[in-house]
């Protein structure tokens, strides 16, 4: 899959995410959803999210950071970071809506993420090795 061809499906998953989610929002009684209409409106912003932090992402490390050697490389973090900090707001977002969201816990995500994160850069690192 080529470059432009991937961020062309990427665009049309994320508008499509984002079309759904308007939706739900705009069609939806939250009094009467039940789980599943909260759980499909979490799904939706999740993947909206995902597609739009990896778009402006790999767009970020492509075009304006230049970094052309390898872009497999940069559509792979820009991916994990999108999926990463899309999780984070939507984990916030549905804590927020049970007013369970405390600072500490904000806290503990980031550390959390960062663990990740490091991860990531150990595997990496030792791959290029």
């Amino acid at each position: 899959m080529t470059f432009k061809l991937y961020m062309i499906v990427m665009a049309v998953a994320a508008v499509l995410s984002w079309i759904a989610w308007t939706t739900i929002i705009i069609n939806t009684n939250p009094a009467e959803a039940g789980i599943g209409g909260f759980v499909i409106f979490y799904l939706t912003l999740l993947l909206g999210l995902i597609g739009l932090l990896t778009i402006l992402g790999t767009a970020y490390r492509v075009l304006i950071l230049k970094k052309q050697d390898v872009i497999s490389r940069a559509v792979r973090i820009s991916f994990r970071h999108g999926v990463i900090l899309g999780a984070m707001a939507v984990v916030s977002l549905a804590l927020s809506a049970k007013s369970l969201l405390r600072w500490w816990l904000v806290i503990l995500m980031i550390g959390v993420v960062a663990m990740f994160e490091y991860f990531f850069i150990l595997k990496d690192e030792a791959r290029r090795s």
